[in-house]
């Protein structure tokens, strides 16, 4: 990770403490996500979308702690969203970071979970988030706290994800990357085998 993002990693770090469990992890997969999209998208400002996928959460920070475990409603979906768009201004001028990335970054961070809202994500920018956002569904620490969280089993998890990801419309049309469909592809397969006691 560049010494720049590095930096607002450790900046929102607390945030990320005060926010949900798996909140740290959570937001270097999603920057590890964007990093390989970014790949594919060469033209997209890296400063900016670096940014997104390591704040974009943080606004479960200020949501009430005996709120959180309800993350799913969606009063806290919006909260979080607004909220996490100002922590992230509050970060990005402490660095100094370009005001008008900032005004970008905050834009994105306020409208990336819309889609859970029933509303659309217009910015082409807020849909790579949201992306690299679900690509955290595809590894095996997300599906096992998911597991955890929701009370149920690993076979009938993994038979939601493959569900959400050809049909459902809050995640479908937002795997739009080679990088992305690949790795989709890849971790269903490779846990319907783990699962069936494979190797």
């Amino acid at each position: 990770m560049k010494k720049k993002y590095l930096k607002i990693f450790l900046l929102a770090s607390p945030f990320y403490l005060k926010g949900r469990s798996a909140d740290k992890l959570h937001h270097l997969v999603v920057a590890r996500m964007m990093e390989k999209i970014l790949k594919e998208n060469p033209k997209l400002d890296s400063d900016v979308m670096m940014a997104v996928a390591l704040l974009h959460d943080i606004g479960y920070a200020k949501i009430p702690k005996h709120k959180i475990g309800s993350f799913w409603a969606k009063k806290i979906k919006k909260d979080h969203m607004r909220l996490g768009a100002e922590l992230a201004q509050d970060i990005l001028g402490r660095i100094n970071f370009p005001q008008g990335k900032i005004e970008r970054v905050c834009e994105i961070i306020a409208t990336h979970d819309n889609p859970e809202l029933g509303l659309p994500i217009y910015s082409y920018e807020a849909q790579v988030l949201k992306e690299a956002d679900i690509l955290w569904m595809t590894t095996e620490e997300a599906f096992w706290l998911d597991i955890g969280r929701r009370q149920i089993q690993p076979e009938e998890w993994l038979t939601t994800l493959e569900k959400r990801f050809s049909k459902d419309p809050e995640y479908k049309p937002y795997i739009k990357t080679k990088f992305g469909k690949g790795r989709v592809r890849n971790f269903l397969r490779q846990m319907r085998k783990k699962l069936r006691g494979q190797p």
